[in-house]
């Protein structure tokens, strides 16, 4: 019996979160679907690895999410391999997506959203309002449903678009939690070393791309704090890479932090980090990730975790309970409390409450089973049957 067709549409394949998803959730789908992965903006890092697990790829320039002849291209590759599910992602994909799936006829169209505050990102309010009811258009008449990584994230969406509850569902991200912390890399030791951190230091992990919507600044100010209070107690370790990397790092430099701050630029493997770390520091502001799968793999790790305040870790506390928050107003001094308040916590990694909420295997028997509901059913649109987050 043929596998049912299948497509995810995104920007990209670098190593952002969302394709990080990716990469560990579509080979999952291959024994039950024929995968297929369309970008857009850029090919990206995963592109062929996605390829040699099995996934089909594609390259498709679109040059605008309302782009006439992107739109009609993007149709025909539906048409052509005779797509029966199209799952979207973000505002770009959504739109373009969504609108070629239709012009296809493609029986099951399904969007997603991705980060509670910045998934409408115009640069004004007027913009990201007309963004908000373009994209609520497109879903309202031509989705089947939609999907959300948090409630919060549900609950945001449904209010700026005021689609029907019943259309707009929560599935959660999920964490191969083996494959990353049985990846074969250096152990934290050899970072060390690698890195030249002086031994004896309790070293603070920061994972994320960066820019300054993920709130990085804070961690320049908390470093030169410690400096100042607890020499020779920390040092902070930051993983990603971005267009204030320079930035970040002449100012460390005029601080004097070479000796406290490190930088280790965009990593594939992030599993060694985690083990090398002894706190994860989130200092991304509410409304700027929808569900996090940094925080989630830092707890799956077992490393106690200080957050900035966000709807989201609400959604994750009561599975996995060492998780420490601050206020956007805290205070360098504030947070160096809160490190010492997380480093004398002992955690469990592979957590059994989060791993059953978080893993991958269960996000792709919910996404098997969601498909399965509106594949099955005559008319997708009556569906109410939902996602149990």
């Amino acid at each position: 019996m043929a596998r049912p067709v299948l497509f995810r549409v995104t920007n990209n394949l670098n190593l952002g979160g969302v394709q990080r998803r990716l990469l560990a959730l579509l080979p999952l789908l291959v024994p039950d679907f024929e995968v297929h992965v369309v970008t857009y903006r850029d090919r990206g890092l995963l592109f062929d690895e996605l390829a040699r697990a099995g996934v089909i790829t594609h390259h498709l320039p679109i040059r605008s999410k309302w782009s006439p002849i992107g739109i009609t291209k993007l149709a025909a590759l539906f048409k052509r391999h005779r797509a029966e599910i199209v799952h979207t992602h973000s505002l770009g994909g959504n739109v373009s997506g969504i609108l070629a799936a239709a012009l296809a006829r493609v029986p099951v169209r399904i969007g997603q959203v991705h980060v509670t505050g910045l998934h409408w990102y115009g640069r004004t309010v007027w913009r990201r309002r007309r963004q908000a009811f373009s994209e609520a258009m497109v879903h309202r008449f031509f989705s089947h449903a939609v999907l959300c990584v948090s409630a919060e994230t549900r609950q945001t969406f449904l209010k700026g678009t005021g689609l029907p509850e019943a259309m707009v569902r929560t599935l959660y991200n999920g964490i191969d939690f083996d494959g990353m912390l049985k990846s074969e890399a250096d152990s934290p030791r050899d970072l060390e070393r690698e890195m030249g951190i002086e031994p004896g230091r309790s070293v603070i992990g920061v994972v994320g791309r960066m820019v300054r919507v993920k709130g990085i600044e804070r961690v320049i100010s908390l470093a030169d704090f410690l400096k100042r209070e607890r020499p020779g107690k920390f040092c902070v370790v930051l993983v990603g890479d971005g267009p204030l990397t320079e930035e970040l790092k002449a100012e460390v430099k005029a601080r004097g932090l070479e000796k406290v701050v490190f930088f280790a630029g965009e990593q594939k493997m992030l599993g060694p980090f985690y083990r090398f770390f002894d706190v994860l520091f989130f200092p991304s502001p509410a409304g700027s990730e929808g569900m996090s799968g940094v925080v989630l793999e830092a707890c799956g790790a077992g490393l106690p975790v200080l957050a900035n305040e966000a709807g989201f870790l609400d959604e994750i506390r009561p599975l996995y309970p060492w998780i420490h928050t601050f206020s956007p107003q805290s205070e360098p001094s504030d947070l160096a409390e809160g490190l010492a308040r997380c480093l004398a916590m002992r955690p469990e990694s592979m957590y059994p409450p989060l791993v059953d909420q978080f893993s991958i295997q269960a996000m792709r028997d919910r996404t098997v089973a969601l498909y399965g509901t509106f594949l099955n059913a005559r008319n997708p649109l009556s569906v109410e049957q939902s996602v149990k987050a």
